[in-house]
């Protein structure tokens, strides 16, 4: 069996759901920690009303900008180094949302933060 290791120095997330403080306490941790790049890679926000957009955060004392996609298909395309998924989406959207992630081509590892998701789904996500 191949050695495995689920986060690195280089390991860049997808934010499902614009969560902005959570965001900026990642890139700080980041910048404390004297990454190279950001652990965030996108954001993605399924209501806003364009394809593409961008959110600006600080690294350490500068501002940079992080893309924000209406979709994690467009996120992914765009970014297909991102091999993780943070999901902050509601439970009602979490299970779908998730099981999109596990299906892509690019996702391994998904970290569900919503609450109440119901058992049998949980199990399918964990197949």
């Amino acid at each position: 069996m191949e050695d495995y290791e689920l986060f690195d120095n280089n390991t860049q997330a997808i934010i499902y759901g614009y969560q902005t403080r959570p965001i900026q306490r990642m890139l700080d941790f980041d910048f404390v920690c004297k990454r190279k790049i950001p652990s965030v890679a996108a954001i993605i926000r399924p209501t806003q009303t364009g394809a593409i957009s961008y959110h600006k955060v600080f690294w350490g004392n500068k501002e940079i900008v992080i893309p924000i996609y209406k979709t994690l298909t467009l996120a992914t395309k765009k970014h297909p180094k991102a091999d993780v998924m943070i999901n902050f989406s509601s439970f009602r959207s979490s299970y779908p949302t998730s099981k999109e992630a596990l299906e892509s081509d690019t996702i391994r590892t998904v970290v569900i933060i919503a609450e109440g998701i119901p058992e049998r789904q949980s199990r399918d996500l964990i197949r």
